[in-house]
């Protein structure tokens, strides 16, 4: 049994070795049908642990997911003796297994650490992702090249060929075989008991009255006078810091942009189902086309706040589960205000990549403001506790105490500067639009923004 040990540690290390690119030869290695067995059990223990490690608590365990890892090992020793057979060397159908589940743990751990969680940015988790595929590529011809130690004829070339042979069935397996041991349950499948479902008919026919109700409340604009209309677009029910982020901006907005009477929030959270309509771009569409009817197309501003994740190519994930509610991009919010026929516009965006944003709206009579541009995102413009960061600074401690567009822009941009300089918040303000906010609340005053001249920051 101590020898079965030995050999078993040995062929670990040196499996170790091939993954990392030390010397190894293939005497280093104990190649037998006891080794092999033991090796497979030993890979299938790591890589249900690294399953574990990857989802995290929240996890849930299937029996059933074991068979992926019966099935991955019945791919390896099939492609291992497709390998054999072309080379013409039966020892490969028992070599070549062994060399890779020796060298499959370190590999397996890797590829399932939660680099989020280790404090690898958002923007680089795919970039990691794609170099530990890369270096499992790599690993696997090396393997195929060891165990050819004793067929020097074109070795290099008939070891890429063989680690193809080996890569192709094993990354397909993950698409054939998607049930894993440890898995991430939907979050269907664990409600809230405490809320009503927002799938139920009761919610969704109470949310058709809710947001009536919120669009008849709406004020028209008054004559002669630049009056804001502010909405509001909290988009994960997941994360109650963008629905705090989203009743804090319209406060300061109502308190000091003058759009009380004439705002509206927008809302995904199981504790406002029943209170607030909720946030989905059919709503947005109704609410600017409730805005177009009540405003002055030539005099007044709608403004509209978006604060949501995004995703890799700029657009905002709206959440709301179980409903299935579509990503907010930058033409959908552009094409809502070109058929609402609204002029003036301001559109704030609180979200990682959200430069396309800035690149599309992007004109005379619209200003434009993003967190974070497309080519920057880190963890300091997802959410933080209470609200987001930058939506925090721009609207609490810039709009909320008096400052124009591009001051409260330029606090909240000092303000995340010192925290991440990496988000690289961006601001676009028309001429068209910079007159109007120059004009608002005028004639009465009280509400009179400070002159703002047409700017381009970031």
């Amino acid at each position: 049994m101590r020898a079965f040990a030995r050999a078993l540690a040995r062929n670990l290390a040196a499996g170790l070795r091939v993954a990392l690119f030390l010397p190894v030869r293939r005497l280093a290695f104990r190649i037998d049908l006891r080794q092999l067995l033991a090796l497979f059990v030993v890979s299938a223990l790591v890589d249900v642990a690294a399953d574990a490690m990857r989802y995290g608590d929240g996890a849930a365990f299937s029996w059933r997911g074991l068979g992926n890892e019966i099935y991955s090992g019945g791919i390896l020793i099939l492609a291992s003796a497709l390998i054999a057979l072309l080379n013409r060397d039966r020892a490969l159908v028992h070599a070549i297994p062994v060399i890779a589940l020796s060298a499959f743990p370190v590999l397996q751990l890797a590829n399932g650490l939660p680099w989020q969680e280790l404090g690898v940015p958002d923007a680089w988790t795919g970039v990691v992702d794609d170099v530990v595929l890369a270096w499992i590529l790599v690993v696997l011809v090396r393997i195929v090249h060891v165990a050819l130690e004793y067929r020097r004829g074109m070795r290099a070339v008939r070891a890429l060929a063989g680690g193809v042979v080996l890569a192709v069935p094993i990354f397909l397996s993950s698409a054939i075989m998607t049930l894993e041991p440890w898995f991430a349950p939907p979050a269907r499948d664990a409600p809230d008991s405490r809320y009503p479902s927002p799938a139920s008919e009761p919610v969704l026919s109470e949310q058709m009255r809710i947001l009536d109700e919120a669009l008849d409340a709406i004020e028209d604009g008054r004559p002669g006078v630049t009056d804001l209309y502010f909405a509001g677009f909290a988009g994960d029910a997941n994360e109650p810091a963008y629905r705090a982020d989203v009743e804090a901006a319209r406060h300061a907005m109502d308190e000091r942009g003058g759009a009380a009477g004439r705002s509206i929030v927008l809302l995904n959270d199981r504790r406002t189902l029943l209170t607030d309509p909720i946030a989905s771009l059919t709503h947005l569409r109704d609410t600017l086309d409730e805005f177009a009817a009540a405003m002055d197309p030539d005099e007044d501003i709608a403004m509209v706040y978006l604060a949501a994740p995004s995703r890799r190519n700029g657009e905002l994930d709206v959440r709301m589960p179980p409903l299935e509610l579509v990503p907010i991009s930058a033409a959908g919010v552009r094409s809502a205000f070109d058929d609402a026929g609204i002029r003036y516009r301001v559109v704030v965006v609180s979200a990682c990549n959200a430069g396309a944003f800035a690149d599309e709206l992007a004109d005379d009579d619209t200003a434009v403001i993003v967190a974070s541009d497309a080519a920057s995102s880190s963890a300091g413009c997802g959410v933080e506790a209470g609200a987001t960061a930058f939506g925090r600074a721009f609207f609490e401690d810039g709009m909320g105490k008096g400052a124009s567009l591009a001051q409260a822009f330029e606090v909240a941009r000092d303000r995340v500067a010192a925290h991440d300089p990496a988000m690289h918040p961006r601001m676009h303000v028309g001429t068209g639009i910079a007159a109007r906010l120059a004009e608002l609340g005028r004639p009465g005053g009280a509400q009179r923004q400070a002159a703002l001249p047409a700017a381009r920051h970031g």
